[in-house]
């Protein structure tokens, strides 16, 4: 089950769609309320259109929404039998079923609405009622068909009215022989999917000592710890690991201006780093005024030029200068750096 808010207010005052989704039979309600409705109302709309229809179910999956992670959520679930399996950071798409069911619930009502006009509240039923007996291919039927074992009665579903209905304990043993079907798609579907996702896969592993990038991600605070947050960069460091804790985390040494954050980060976080000796930057021994400034020495002349005016003509001289920087080039008179330096003149 999620969440689909931000949408225009209806006459009736509801700017949201409750989604839920049976993950065996891919049956999908879509309950208009709004978001501003306290956990007492939503738990009766949950009995009355949810567990009315379909009884309680074993678990709920669902993102970590603050009405679901609420101890009055948690305590009604319990009350109820039903566990509560949360997405978490590092598996954001646990809840994928219903996310994609979304997509397809905003399409639909899109459509609806530019060509037909009105609000959403009106659509809904019609909206719930051709997503769920349409086909699916993971089930391979409509959502419709396998939670009732036969085809909905209607011509968008080409339902035949002289066909003979199965009745009495055949329907039983149908039923079963479909669920099993269903399952066994299903477990296909998900073996096809894990496979395209372990091509791409690649383990990580880090040794005591190495030095790795941090991914600066707002999910784990590292972006929120940086001051600039829009022009930061993917990665930052290199840090040294200083400990493995557990199979997929370890213990990073961080920087002074980063001691707010947790120092273990999750292997996805890390990116190896190549020591490169062109990396070292070799500090000078600078000195630094008062004023925050540092002296600057000519090293050679690089060139001579004569500026022309109306009535003179002004010597200059290109010099080098060695600073903290680096090497610089500026044109200065031949008059004043004599003066000032006669050995560069020489």
């Amino acid at each position: 089950m999620d969440f689909v808010t931000s949408l225009p207010n209806t006459p009736k005052g509801n700017g949201a769609i409750w989604v839920v989704v049976d993950r065996l039979t891919k049956l999908a309600h879509f309950i208009p309320i709004n978001i501003t409705f306290p956990l007492s109302q939503l738990a009766e709309i949950y009995i009355r259109d949810i567990v009315k229809l379909h009884g309680v179910p074993s678990s709920i999956i669902s993102d970590r929404d603050p009405r679901f992670t609420s101890r009055f959520w948690e305590s009604l679930q319990e009350a109820l039998g039903s566990k509560l399996r949360l997405s978490s950071a590092y598996h954001p798409l646990t809840d994928g079923q219903s996310e994609r069911t979304i997509q397809s619930l905003e399409d639909l009502l899109r459509v609806c609405v530019l060509e037909q006009g009105g609000t959403g509240d009106s659509h809904l039923p019609l909206i719930e009622f051709t997503y769920n007996n349409s086909y699916h291919s993971s089930i391979g039927m409509a959502p419709f068909e396998a939670l009732y074992g036969r085809r909905c009665r209607t011509l968008l579903c080409r339902f035949e009215s002289d066909e003979n209905v199965v009745l009495g304990p055949e329907i039983v043993q149908q039923t079963t022989e479909k669920v099993k079907m269903i399952q066994k798609k299903m477990k296909a579907l998900q073996s096809r999917q894990k496979s395209y996702h372990d091509k791409r896969r690649k383990d990580l592993e880090f040794q005591e000592g190495d030095h790795v990038f941090l991914r600066v991600n707002p999910m784990i605070g590292v972006g929120r710890a940086l001051k600039s947050k829009k022009l930061t960069p993917k990665f930052i460091g290199p840090y040294q690991i200083s400990e493995r804790v557990g199979t997929v985390a370890y213990r990073v040494g961080l920087l002074p201006h980063l001691s707010n954050l947790q120092d273990i980060f999750h292997v996805s976080q890390l990116r190896k780093y190549v020591p490169d000796p062109s990396h070292v930057i070799q500090r000078d021994d600078v000195q630094v005024r008062d004023n925050l400034t540092i002296e600057t020495l000519p090293v050679r002349i690089k060139g001579r030029e004569v500026k022309r005016l109306r009535g003179k003509e002004i010597p200059l001289v290109k010099i080098v200068w060695d600073g903290a920087t680096g090497e610089s080039l500026t044109w200065e008179l031949e008059s004043k750096m004599l003066e000032s330096y006669p050995e560069l003149f020489a």
